[in-house]
C-alpha cells in the first residue's frame, strides 16, 4: 500500500518538475524582438497552469498518503 504512494508521489513530483523545466524552456527559447517588447505568451497564464498543475499534485500525492497509512 505504502508503496503506491510514493510511486505516485514520485511520478506527480516529476509532473511538477516537468512542468517547471518546460516553463523555463518556452522562457528562455521564446524569439525577443526588440522593436516590439510585449510578450509573445501570456506568462501570466502559464504561470498559473503550472500554480494548478503542481498545487493539485500535491494534493492528489497527499490525499493518498493519508488514505495509505
Amino acid at each position: 500500500m505504502m508503496a503506491r504512494a510514493r510511486q505516485l508521489a514520485l511520478i506527480l513530483g516529476l509532473a511538477m518538475l516537468v512542468s517547471f523545466i518546460t516553463v523555463m524552456t518556452v522562457h528562455y527559447l521564446l524569439p525577443v524582438d526588440p522593436l516590439n517588447p510585449e510578450p509573445v505568451i501570456n506568462y501570466r497564464a502559464l504561470f498559473a497552469i503550472v500554480f494548478v498543475v503542481m498545487c493539485g499534485a500535491l494534493g492528489v500525492s497527499h490525499a493518498v498518503a493519508r488514505r495509505e497509512t
